[in-house]
């Protein structure tokens, strides 16, 4: 399975975006290509879309130190810094494709949290102390334009929109944590606490072992239909990421959790194919069973996070792996097929190019915990503060 993995995230996939997504016409990358593997025309192009191919080719430049890696992930940047970057130190949802076009000026949390993370990985091959600078600023005005100090976290967007959602904080986290070990000092680790702590107090259902997706505009819980709607894989995510807060700053309050939330999603959320449903209920029960290919990536990371923190076997990141393969990129070389029905078929006629984010770091976990030979163990505590 390891070397599937590399093949394919390294020669098949990746070298295969980094040419077939980007429009060099515009200077940035489409939202997605068509299942023959063709750019898709768009009148707007994906603030989210350059960020997190910002991240993939940066993840892949750092492991394999390619050149069309970097130079993929330098076109990424570029795009972002020319056509998205807003007066308030912020970044809009989108833009035109061509420099002088209109640009959708919405400021959205989520938008923001993954250009925090990309930031970071862009900073380990070529950004480098000035998009650690650029990351702050992008912090402090995301505090300044979004933060809410009486609730607590972010605001949806500059418009106030409701629900608010756990989602976005649970990106911000994620990029809290690139930050930190990609040298961009404390302030980081503390900050990622507090969302920690944000996620313990508001976002966690402890009666239920399962995530409260949306809330109140002051973090209680949703009321009606949208309070009880759970989705496993963002169960997964967060034990991902709290098992790897703990590595990074030793904090035991993120056990007990985590374990609950790969329980109850393993329980609730695994079909009888052995893939993550897309969303069950408060009350445990499958509401949509649809099969997203997000979710199967993130129930690998957790496997893996659960085999690496808690001695769980290997076989569980194993199996959803397989499942992932066999299903969603079948024999479709560098494609995916993004959403299946319950029953396996496809119900998307596209392939949405945001997705390289969970594909990159599902595989590249893969080879660093499980793949002989690929990559280092995760830093030990004190090895990542000096960083």
């Amino acid at each position: 399975m390891s070397d599937w993995a590399r093949r394919h995230l390294y020669e098949t996939m990746l070298p295969f975006w980094a040419r077939r997504a980007y429009e060099p016409e515009t200077g940035g990358f489409v939202s997605a290509l068509s299942m023959t593997g063709e750019r898709l025309p768009e009148a707007m192009r994906s603030c989210l879309v350059q960020a997190r191919c910002l991240y993939s080719f940066s993840q892949a430049a750092v492991e394999t130190g390619e050149r069309w890696a970097h130079e993929a992930a330098e076109r990424a940047f570029a795009c972002l810094q020319a056509r998205f970057r807003h007066g308030s130190g912020l970044w809009v949802t989108a833009a035109a494709p061509k420099q002088d076009g209109p640009r959708d000026e919405r400021l959205d949390f989520y938008d923001q949290a993954f250009v925090l993370f990309a930031l970071g990985w862009w900073a380990r091959i070529g950004g480098g102390a000035a998009a650690l600078a650029l990351a702050e600023e992008t912090y402090a005005a995301l505090d300044r334009v979004l933060g809410d100090p009486a609730a607590g976290g972010w605001l949806e967007d500059d418009a106030g929109k409701l629900p608010r959602r756990q989602n976005p904080h649970m990106h911000l986290l994620e990029a809290m944590h690139a930050l930190d070990e990609a040298g961009g000092g404390p302030a980081w680790r503390r900050r990622a606490e507090a969302i920690v702590t944000l996620f313990l107090d508001r976002f966690l259902d402890a009666e239920t072992g399962s995530v409260r997706e949306f809330l109140t505009a002051d973090l209680q819980p949703a009321s009606g239909e949208a309070g009880e709607v759970r989705e496993p894989g963002h169960a997964m995510e967060w034990v991902w990421l709290l098992l790897h807060h703990q590595r990074l700053t030793g904090d035991a309050r993120v056990l007990g959790p985590a374990r609950l939330l790969y329980g109850t999603a393993r329980r609730d959320g695994c079909d009888a194919s052995g893939h993550l449903v897309e969303i069950t209920g408060r009350d445990g029960r499958v509401r949509d069973g649809s099969h997203l290919l997000w979710p199967q990536t993130e129930a690998v990371k957790a496997a893996l996070a659960m085999h690496e923190f808690t001695g769980v076997s290997l076989g569980e990141a194993e199996a959803f792996l397989q499942s992932l393969r066999r299903t969603h990129l079948r024999a479709l070389g560098p494609l995916w097929i993004n959403r299946l029905t319950a029953q396996g078929e496809p119900l998307t006629e596209i392939v949405p190019t945001r997705l390289l984010y969970h594909l990159v770091m599902c595989l590249t976990e893969y080879l660093r915990v499980a793949g002989s030979g690929a990559g280092q163990p995760a830093p030990a505590r004190e090895e990542s503060a000096r960083r």
